[in-house]
């Protein structure tokens, strides 16, 4: 591993939701276990990782002792009633960290939902990955209020705005002070909604697989405004390639009925996925958004290079790389 006093040109990152409910996420203990070995085995070796819905110190622990080799530094936030569900882990020491939590997050009435009980926030962790005065990248992770039914009809809309509103303050603010930005989590938000446009014109950090892939979807084949725009139902490769979907793909199988997953399990037979298989209902929840250019215009700054989703376990491992130019 290097140190700090090595120069750095790439920064790998991952931002990942693990459904690690306790008590209601099925085989959790072992999911958690072998998310901690995907991260730990992963190609290109993962710098700066970002988890949401990581909700025991337990479960946290298992994933540390799986990637401690790489990933030497961590920080496990507590928040609310049952803790916000947020860590990071980096290559690099952790200078100072934060919680800040969202001051408009559900409604306590709706206790058989758990939004308000959980303290959902804003987890932020100063990284310096070199000697530099400026050799410092900012991260925050979080997970935004979840949508219970569509917009413009989604009660919760203005939470989620909100808290929006109130993330794109802390990376306006972080790259203020001339620092590398990245902003990681499952924001519960598809591209070109209020919260999504909100963040990308309110701070100085871009929605990276927007950019990338600028011609990618703007929410599921079946919903109104992908309809709209009167494409082809998609496949579950060209969901993966090209839309980053991260959210009900027919190769996540902790989606399926309950009928289709008796086909899975101990002695069954292993079940293929065609690449090519209908994907109607995928969507993309998780992002990273990074600010490319940090320094002032006479210094080098950051480029984007390549950003890519695979989804192995219960849930998206949604990954890029960040070249300096």
């Amino acid at each position: 591993m290097e140190s700090s006093s090595q120069k750095v040109n790439e920064i790998n990152v991952i931002t990942l939701n693990c459904w690690g409910l306790k008590f209601l996420s099925d085989l959790r203990n072992e999911r958690l276990l072998e998310i901690g070995k995907a991260i730990g085995s992963a190609s290109p070796t993962p710098h700066i990782v970002g988890l949401q819905e990581c909700w025991t110190q337990q479960d946290y622990q298992s994933i540390r002792n799986e990637t401690k080799h790489i990933l030497p530094y961590g920080k496990f936030y507590h928040s609310g009633i049952f803790g916000g569900g947020l860590a990071i882990l980096s290559r690099w020491p952790i200078e100072e960290s934060s919680m800040f939590r969202y001051p408009l997050n559900g409604r306590p009435t709706a206790f058989f939902r758990g939004d308000w009980f959980v303290g959902k926030g804003v987890a932020g962790a100063r990284i310096r990955f070199g000697q530099g005065s400026k050799d410092i990248v900012e991260v925050f992770t979080t997970h935004l209020h979840a949508p219970y039914e569509t917009e413009p009809h989604d009660s919760y809309i203005c939470h989620r705005t909100a808290q929006a509103w109130e993330i794109a303050k802390l990376m306006r603010g972080a790259a203020e002070r001339g620092h590398l930005v990245l902003g990681l989590g499952d924001f519960n938000m598809i591209p070109l909604s209020l919260a999504h446009r909100l963040i990308s014109t309110h701070s100085p950090a871009r929605d990276v697989w927007m950019v990338l892939h600028p011609d990618c979807s703007i929410g599921a084949a079946i919903d109104e405004v992908e309809k709209a725009r009167r494409r082809p139902i998609p496949t579950a490769e060209f969901n993966l390639l090209e839309n980053g979907a991260t959210c009900d793909s027919v190769l996540n199988t902790w989606r399926w009925s309950k009928e289709e997953q008796k086909r899975l399990g101990p002695n069954r037979p292993e079940v293929e996925i065609a690449s090519d298989t209908p994907d109607p209902r995928a969507k993309r929840l998780d992002y990273i958004f990074a600010n490319t250019c940090f320094r002032s215009k006479q210094s080098i700054g950051w480029g984007m290079d390549c950003e890519k989703c695979t989804c192995r376990y219960a849930s998206t491992t949604f990954q890029i790389s960040m070249l300096i130019e």
